[in-house]
This record gives structure tokens, sequence and C-alpha cells, in this order.
């Protein structure tokens, strides 16, 4: 299943890509205008202003447009760093900022001071890379399990944090589409470029 979504993603053009990213910004950037909606939400995480988000690889749904308008926005964001034993640390996002070539991983991340979840919270919203998301929430990512480590431990410090996919339209799948194991953890729902998708667990 990962080479067959690899693949799919491998044949967008890149005007694709980009008109992709630009609707997926806009759909963040109207769900943080409108408040918290279908998912819920306490007062707390909704007042906050720290967004973990990730910088994305082509051909992953862009997160070149979202990243400055969350900071233009006002919002802090902050972006994934591998660690050893498939853990994450945080460093805060800007404009700008170096980066360097990970060593876990292929891709780039940024350069700056490390820091624990347990250090920003409470998060306004967690934005969770992956290749692919059916309707009951079972999320398929990279295989690392990077996130799915991170996102149970986030959730036993802040069990109403928006965790929330950022896939293509085409990457919502039918329910039962994704194997998941007690280690995995389902979403409720993802951004698509076409709208906000809330997920129905069985």
């Amino acid at each position: 299943m990962r080479r067959a979504l690899r693949e799919r993603r491998r044949r967008l053009r890149s005007e694709e890509q980009q008109a992709a990213a630009a609707a997926l910004a806009g759909q963040v950037l109207d769900w943080l205008r409108n408040g918290p909606s279908a998912v819920n939400s306490t007062e707390s995480s909704a007042e906050s202003s720290v967004i973990a988000a990730y910088l994305s690889t082509p051909p992953e749904p862009g997160t070149e447009v979202l990243l400055p308008a969350l900071v233009e926005a006002g919002y802090d964001v902050v972006v994934p760093v591998c660690e050893p034993r498939y853990q994450l640390s945080w460093v805060r996002w800007r404009p700008g900022v170096q980066l360097a070539k990970s060593p876990r991983a292929p891709l780039w991340e940024p350069v700056g001071e490390r820091s624990h979840f347990e250090a920003l919270l409470p998060f306004r919203l967690v934005l969770v890379p992956g290749l692919a998301m059916d309707e009951g929430g079972n999320r398929i990512g990279q295989g690392g399990g990077y996130y799915d480590r991170f996102l149970a431990q986030l959730m036993l410090e802040q069990p109403e944090v928006q965790q929330l996919g950022y896939l293509y339209d085409e990457e919502i799948l039918p329910a039962g589409s994704v194997e998941a194991t007690p280690l995995d953890m389902p979403l409720p729902g993802a951004f698509t470029p076409a709208r906000l998708y809330h997920s129905s667990p069985r």
C-alpha cells in the first residue's frame, strides 16, 4: 500500500502540488479563523498560539504556503526533529530559519533549540503527515512510527488536542482500507485541499 500511495504522489504534476498546497493552507487558516468546530476542544487549547506542523518534502502535500501564513497570522509554529529511538523533538520555525539534512530520515530539519513537546503545551493544532487515512481515521504513515509514539504521549498530556491529518483529497480511503494495530493512533479527521474531513471510527 505504501508503494502504491507513494507512486500516486509521484505522478502529481508540479502545478497540481502547488495548487493543493495553496488550497490546504486556506483550509487550515479558515478553520483557525472560525474556531474549533466539529472536533471537540477546550478553552485552553482554543486560545493557544502553538501549532505543531511539519516541513513537507515533495511530493507530500505542501506546507510551504501554510507555514509563513501561520507565522504572519501570529501563531507560534514548531516543526519536528527526528531523534534516536523514533522520538520527536520540536524546533520553532520562522521564515529563513537554517535547515540541515536529518541523519535519521530523508528530510530537512530546522536548526535551533530543541524542546520536548511538554514544554510547548497546550497545542492549538497538531498537523499530522501521512500517506493516507481511511474513513475510520486509521492513518498510514511512512513506517517509522515517530508520530504514533508522539501522539500516544501527547494524548496523556492534552487529550483534547486537535490532531488532524494533512492529505490530498484522494488519500481519504474507504473504511477498513488501512490495517490498524493497538499501537496505531487514529485521527479524528484530516485537512484536504477540498475540505476538513471528519472520520467516523467504528
